[in-house]
């Protein structure tokens, strides 16, 4: 079945492209940085825990995370749960097997070049990226430009990696941001026009979520690939609320668009619809797995997950992959059909959260409100005389109050009627108050 997908993925290549290949430069521009790492016996790799006799290199230093029942051997005891960095003794055969499991999701197990790494959180992962990424570490040329591509919607942790990375010693001149209007592949096909024409010998990277967290659309993919055509930048787009959500075996909107072969970095979480916590990202090239190891600050200093989480997340994405997942991923489809058509009825107005086809049907429905002060009270209201909990969201999260509305799959069609119903009488009651 690995041989059968990863075929599919190459075939999305052009012909004679290497999976592992990056755009431009970039695959010299990290290789310089690594070598200069190795050069100096500074280079960091993960190595598994269970595989040694004895360790001297945990932080578990009661043993409490090791504790083990009256029954246990001294075998068992020597592969415990190691508390440190994955990159000190928190890597296990466990964490190996999650990425895997994960390049798996992704449709991309066996595929040559393609690698996983897990962080502590999604926020950690972004953080890394950005960290990696933007920034000219020690053995790159230390004149290469970086021009950074964002959609002026991303995710926070999207933002602060880059602004971490704009930070660091050596990037403050080197890096240049250019925030694109969001959604909007004319503006950013603009903007990489203008800094390739006065600007030869740069690298570009471009960051887009593929589901936006607040309003629920879904960025234009196909647009942003056909770009790569004549734009040879990197590609990182965060799946986060993709994850398990989109596409015919929860791969994410890159895999429901048959795109997956030009997304270069994909970010994800496994705390959110795979119901367990962390994050992770999915290199199409080793060369971008090690340069996040060893550059990235949020997981070089972060305890690894805990084998447990790891453990729950392997059961979950493999329960998500399989035919339980799908049916739960139509009824997601079905409830969000039915929530979107009885607010539209009721007079919301609502935002672009549900999506386009039967694969890219989005959980997250924003409804629009007036003001901070109108989202505040109708939250509060929704929770005080109904039970129900919708949080308002508002600036500078977003740039206009909504209400966030998260549909699940173990939402009955009652518990959506009663909301929107609750919703009809709230507005009433709020603007009543307005009045007074």
């Amino acid at each position: 079945r690995a041989e059968v997908t990863c075929r599919a993925f190459v075939m999305g290549a052009s012909e004679g492209e290497s999976m592992s290949s990056l755009p431009g430069e970039w695959e010299g521009h990290l290789q310089r940085g690594l070598d200069h790492l190795e050069s100096a016996h500074l280079l960091r790799h993960t190595r598994k825990s269970d595989e040694m006799s004895a360790c001297f290199g945990s932080n578990d230093y009661l043993g409490l995370a090791q504790r083990r029942t009256a029954a246990a051997t001294t075998s068992s005891f020597r592969c415990p749960e190691r508390r440190g960095s994955i990159l000190v003794s928190g890597y296990s055969a466990a964490h190996e097997d999650l990425e895997e499991k994960i390049l798996e999701l992704k449709s991309l197990a066996g595929c040559p070049g393609a690698c996983a790494v897990l962080f502590p959180s999604g926020f950690a992962a972004n953080l890394s990226v950005g960290m990696a990424l933007c920034s000219v570490h020690a053995g790159q040329n230390p004149s290469q430009r970086i021009h950074v591509y964002s959609d002026e919607l991303n995710h926070a942790s999207i933002i602060d990696g880059i602004r971490f990375a704009k930070a660091m010693k050596g990037s403050r001149n080197n890096l240049f941001l250019h925030v694109y209007k969001h959604n909007d592949v004319k503006d950013l096909e603009r903007q990489l026009q203008n800094a390739s024409g006065s600007d030869t010998g740069s690298l570009s990277v471009v960051f887009s979520e593929s589901v936006f967290s607040m309003d629920g659309d879904i960025c234009d993919l196909r647009g942003i690939a056909q770009l790569k055509q004549d734009h040879k930048f990197l590609l990182v787009l965060d799946e986060a609320h993709a994850t398990l959500v989109m596409g015919d075996r929860g791969g994410g909107v890159a895999q429901a668009l048959g795109l997956s072969h030009e997304v270069d970095l994909a970010v994800g979480t496994l705390s959110k619809a795979v119901g367990s916590f962390g994050g992770f990202a999915v290199a199409r090239s080793g060369l971008l797995r090690s340069i996040l190891l060893n550059k990235g600050r949020p997981v070089i200093y972060s305890t690894a997950l805990p084998s447990a989480l790891v453990r729950e997340a392997l059961t979950n994405i493999d329960i998500g992959m399989g035919e339980q997942g799908s049916a739960m991923r139509e009824k997601l489809r079905k409830n969000v059909r039915f929530l979107t058509k009885a607010l539209a009825e009721r007079g919301f107005i609502c935002g672009e959260g549900g999506g386009k086809g039967a694969q890219l049907m989005s959980p997250i429905i924003p409804v629009a409100m007036p003001s901070e002060q109108f989202a505040l009270r109708t939250s509060s209201h929704l929770w005080e005389k109904h039970g129900i909990f919708v949080p308002a969201i508002r600036p500078p999260t977003v740039p206009t109050s909504r209400l966030r509305i998260a549909v699940l799959a173990t939402h009955s069609l009652k518990e959506l009627l009663l909301l929107a119903d609750a919703l009809t009488e709230t507005r009433s009651a709020v603007n009543e108050h307005a009045r007074l």
